[in-house]
């Protein structure tokens, strides 16, 4: 199986990941090219595909940033891989690509933020040398935000309760 991993440049190329990222929930097609434009006029997020011939079977955005904590930064976003070609490597691939690509423009470390309770992405970072090293807390300020993380709608319970 030859993988060919090469960066998506530009809007259009970039929106082209949309039917692999509709395998991992549902974000209507408006609403994705929306939030990917306000993504790219930011300047620091990038996009790197795993083809098989011309088929797009694996996809990650990244950001590139400096933090006081973390210095020169580089965090993958929402890799995907194709669910018929899971567990094949192809997200391995994409890691390497973007820790390569990392470590020439000057980052310092690579991470990650995932969901909690996906035990199969938590140990694939495992497997690829990622180590728990902090904690992301979301506070939803949006009804769409409140429906997209239900751990939160436990605590405000939870919150009510005590």
């Amino acid at each position: 199986m030859d993988i060919v991993i090469r960066e998506l440049v530009g809007i259009k190329e970039i929106a082209a990941m949309y039917p692999l990222y509709q395998q991992t929930g549902f974000l209507p097609e408006g609403l994705f090219h929306e939030r990917l434009t306000a993504m790219i006029a930011q300047g620091n997020y990038r996009c790197v595909a795993a083809f098989l011939g011309e088929r797009m079977v694996g996809v990650s955005g990244f950001w590139v940033g400096t933090q006081l904590w973390a210095g020169k930064w580089a965090e993958a976003d929402h890799v995907v891989v194709d669910a018929e070609m899971r567990s094949a490597g192809i997200g391995a691939k994409l890691m390497t690509w973007i820790e390569k690509e990392a470590a020439s423009v000057g980052c310092d470390i690579t991470r990650i933020s995932m969901v909690l309770g996906k035990e199969r992405t938590h140990n694939f970072y495992n497997r690829n040398g990622y180590a728990d090293d902090g904690l992301i807390m979301v506070k939803p300020l949006s009804a769409w935000a409140e429906a997209e993380f239900p751990e939160y709608a436990g605590h405000k319970a939870a919150m009510k309760r005590s």
